[in-house]
């Protein structure tokens, strides 16, 4: 894989990073990488297909969602980065408007399992939810 370049500041490590995490996920047949952070991957279970955007954001607003949705068309889910990110209230609440994920590193994997993906809520070990979520 190598390395290309992006306006959204995503390094070179956050993107192989997020390469190894769909390419070694139980759900995913098959992962394509474009325009350096857009992903295309394969589910298995469910035969379709996704577009997942790598960003590394620390706080994703409303404002970039459509900003990642005017420059790389329609997108399945947004990948904002390690657990310490969040989106706020307002993207996150647009996003399952419009079926789009936006998820943490921890979230992941259990999104990708989720015939509605862009509805997935981790929980933790007391069946609680976990929310990512940060107001601006």
């Amino acid at each position: 894989m190598s390395n290309g370049n992006n306006d959204w500041g995503v390094p070179f490590s956050q993107i192989t990073w997020f390469d190894k995490l769909l390419n070694n996920h139980s759900n995913v047949q098959s992962v394509n990488r474009s325009k350096d952070i857009l992903f295309e991957i394969t589910r298995k279970a469910q035969g379709d297909t996704l577009k997942i955007l790598c960003l590394r954001q620390y706080t994703m607003g409303l404002t970039m969602v459509q900003r990642a949705l005017e420059e790389f068309g329609d997108l399945d889910i947004i990948y904002i980065g390690g657990g310490w990110n969040a989106s706020t209230t307002d993207a996150k609440q647009y996003g399952i408007g419009d079926n789009i994920g936006i998820y943490v590193s921890d979230e992941m994997a259990g999104a990708l399992w989720k015939d509605d993906f862009w509805n997935y809520v981790k929980k933790d070990r007391d069946g609680n939810k976990v929310r990512f979520i940060r107001e601006e």
